[in-house]
């Protein structure tokens, strides 16, 4: 007798171009061991939003059937997930990391794993809309009008990016956006622009492109190397941070050097980084269930006052919302 597979498929067609209106569409998730929530906006300006967090007790599988090639900027809050062609993988993805994807005109499948909390954006956006805003001495532009010319799918980044504080928030302005019909077009496109600005400018410095030989240096390779090592170190004692000497002690640079070189990397500093991770598993527990309260201890509050205020500093919205 063989064993059922636990894995769940399903399929969807996809046309960056829509339909010439705009469109938004929330729904809850229950049902083939999946469970959760799934928003999605469409705009005719080219873009597609897209927020799915769930739980799933079988693997899951969606198969994209795009009809028009677009840039998929995919963004990871929790779990895991991966891309792959019908033959070949594409991209793998960790909690708090994005990338860049480019879709050709076929099937693109996504897979998540069991037993996981998955907290997942997607943004698409047309290659069109992208050309208007990548310079063209920007590292990511012959990647792109390459793969456009071959229509090959890719990861554009080689390594996936760290997912900044910036970044998320403006993800989250866009999900609670109070406006409605043409006026949540516009804030949806002038989002998607800032979310440009931001990360090709990231991606610049954390591939060490040189704007100005006399203003900015390219770090070494071992330089990344400590920083990457000391992000590591500010996740695994997120509960009893060291302090800067310490930490910069232990990747093997000083407090200056460390300063310095882990903005120039992830784009904030240390106590950003660390405020970051600390927001995002606060959030991560409020969508468990867990009450403000309890959520403001454990992420090391005395008063939960002071956790609400941080934290809608940090997302633009109260641990309340979370609940509701």
């Amino acid at each position: 007798m063989q064993p059922e597979i636990q894995h769940t498929v399903s399929s969807c067609r996809f046309d960056i171009k829509g339909s010439g209106n705009f469109r938004e569409k929330r729904r809850s998730l229950s049902e083939n061991g999946h469970s959760g929530s799934v928003f999605e906006m469409l705009s005719p300006d080219g873009i597609n939003f897209g927020y799915y967090n769930l739980r799933s007790s079988k693997e899951g599988e969606i198969v994209i059937c795009n009809m028009e090639p677009f840039i998929q900027m995919s963004y990871t809050m929790s779990g895991s997930k991966r891309y792959s062609t019908q033959s070949n993988p594409l991209a793998s993805f960790e909690k708090h990391q994005y990338n860049y994807l480019f879709f050709p005109k076929e099937e693109i499948h996504l897979h998540w794993q069991p037993g996981e909390h998955l907290e997942i954006f997607e943004l698409g956006i047309s290659p069109e809309l992208v050309m208007n805003f990548m310079p063209q001495d920007h590292p990511l532009f012959p990647i792109f009008t390459q793969s456009i010319a071959q229509n090959a799918p890719i990861a554009m980044s080689e390594v996936n990016l760290p997912l900044q504080t910036t970044i998320s928030t403006i993800l989250y302005d866009m999900l609670n956006c109070p406006l409605e019909g043409r006026y949540k077009q516009l804030f949806l496109k002038a989002k998607t622009i800032e979310l440009l600005a931001i990360q090709l400018s990231q991606y610049e410095k954390i591939a060490g492109i040189r704007k100005n030989a006399v203003q900015s240096r390219t770090l070494k390779k071992e330089d990344v190397e400590r920083m990457h090592l000391a992000r590591d170190i500010i996740v695994q004692n997120i509960n009893s941070p060291c302090t800067l000497i310490d930490l910069a002690h232990q990747v093997g640079t000083n407090d200056a050097y460390l300063k310095n070189h882990f903005k120039q990397v992830f784009g904030t500093t240390v106590y950003g980084y660390l405020q970051g991770i600390k927001m995002a598993h606060a959030r991560e527990l409020l969508a468990q269930g867990k009450q403000v309260s309890e959520v403001a201890y454990l992420s090391g509050y005395k008063h939960t006052a002071h956790f609400t205020r941080a934290f809608k500093k940090h997302f633009g919205f109260s641990p309340g919302k979370m609940k509701q």
